[in-house]
């Protein structure tokens, strides 16, 4: 049979397939379509759009004004509310979600009282903006904006002869002074018109950093480790893509600034460990498997930003509990020094594995801790160094009272051990409240 009498044949083909179907469907009842309560059978519901305000401006709620409003509390994965009402006047609430990547739809028959309710709330929200001038909300603009150009100024600006490849003074000169400007001009004009909380600063800031790190392992994992020019472009490329990616992580989230602190705290933890175990598993001390030793890193990097989401919709966090908590970790971390000195063991490997397992117990209890109080980022502050001055006053004192200079290490473990565990109870403690 030749092609042109096949491609003849694919309508009608199609075509007799659905009308038997169709017959199918209609002689089965199975597959009549069932009445709703309250409905004849056959009469069809009509439903149609409407909206959260009285003046049908608002006809979706995302992710940044269900948390500005508090709605919704304990729902996975949000993605946006609609609201449709039938001809009878009955209105649905109807929410999509996308928890574990699967898309779902939840809808709820609101009460006249609830209906109220809720559109009263989103009518507050509105007067709140146009009492604010009908602006957008950029209380994190100018940090954000000041953290570009001290990146363009450090990093990206310096840099850019080495990546642009281009050779004298001039030129370098020229070249460092426009991509430092680049660093004010761009994100001012990208911003004008979004909203930029402190959440969205505060997590455009941890990628634009950590990018840095990740863009250099990925230029190891792909190319090797020659080419100086190549890690600078892979840096500040991942640099850039990681700023955006974490401002565009803010807007689909809907993180609050504790949320957005953190997802860094924790993807800094998951950076940490990755290296640990990739140590663990002698990766990076053979020179063939080193690249898995950086695509392990990455992989960890991802998880502990993925598990800083998790907790973060689990449970409410405020910026200071995620310091809090980072100052657990480290803790628990340390708390392993005295530990693996006294087992003599002078492997890296051994020393890298109490590291991971000593910080991950210190996460984990110290989550339970910050789940019982709402800490400050003053706080926050204060037991971190809290924690820090600990650590340094007990190595001093033992380093007053080893007046025979014999520098015993495990003196000095235990004492840093001692110091930073007590400094963070005590500033815990005293933060804490009665």
């Amino acid at each position: 049979m030749s092609t042109y009498r096949v491609r003849a044949l694919i309508p009608a083909l199609f075509a007799g397939l659905a009308a038997v179907a169709t017959t199918s469907m209609a002689a089965d009842p199975a597959f009549a379509p069932a009445a709703a309560p309250g409905v004849a059978s056959g009469e069809l519901c009509l439903e149609r759009p409407a909206a959260f305000d009285s003046a049908g401006a608002v006809q979706r709620l995302g992710p940044r004004r269900r948390q500005r409003l508090g709605l919704f509390p304990g729902l996975e994965g949000f993605v946006e509310a609609r609201l449709w009402c039938g001809d009878d006047g009955a209105c649905v609430l109807e929410l999509t979600c996308g928890p574990a990547g699967e898309t779902t739809r939840l809808r709820q028959r609101l009460s006249p009282a609830g209906l109220d309710a809720l559109r009263a709330a989103v009518e507050g929200d509105l007067a709140a903006r146009r009492a604010n001038g009908g602006r957008y909300d950029h209380s994190g603009r100018g940090e954000m904006i000041f953290d570009s150009i001290v990146m363009s100024l450090a990093v990206y600006g310096p840099s850019a002869p080495v990546v642009l490849n281009v050779h004298g003074s001039r030129p370098g000169l020229a070249a460092y002074m426009l991509t430092s400007s680049a660093g004010f001009y761009v994100p001012y004009r990208l911003t004008r018109h979004r909203d930029v909380t402190r959440a969205h600063r505060q997590l455009t800031q941890y990628g634009a950093t950590r990018g840095l790190v990740w863009g250099s392992l990925a230029k190891h994992l792909i190319m090797g480790g020659d080419g100086a020019r190549a890690y600078f472009r892979f840096a500040n490329a991942a640099s850039v893509a990681g700023a955006w990616g974490g401002f565009w992580a803010v807007g689909r989230r809907g993180y609050s600034h504790g949320q957005a602190e953190l997802v860094g705290v924790m993807g800094d933890f998951g950076l940490a460990s990755g290296g640990s175990l990739a140590n663990v598993v002698g990766w990076y001390s053979d020179g063939e498997a080193q690249r898995a030793g950086d695509a392990l890193v990455l992989a960890s990097a991802g998880a502990g930003m993925w598990l800083g989401d998790r907790l973060g919709r689990r449970r409410h966090y405020t910026r200071g509990d995620a310091y809090v908590l980072r100052a657990g970790g480290v803790a628990g971390a340390v708390a392993t020094l005295p530990l693996v000195d006294a087992s003599g063991a002078d492997s890296d490997r051994v020393q890298s594995a109490a590291f991971v397992t000593g910080g991950l117990a210190g996460v984990v209890l110290t989550d339970r801790l910050v789940a019982e109080r709402d800490f400050t980022f003053g706080d926050g502050l204060i037991v971190s160094g809290g924690e820090l001055a600990g650590a340094l006053l007990c190595m001093g004192l033992t380093y007053l009272a080893d007046t025979d200079d014999q520098f015993d290490s495990l003196a000095y473990t235990t004492a840093a051990a001692v110091g930073s565990t007590g400094g963070f109870a005590l500033t815990v403690r005293m933060v804490s409240p009665r």
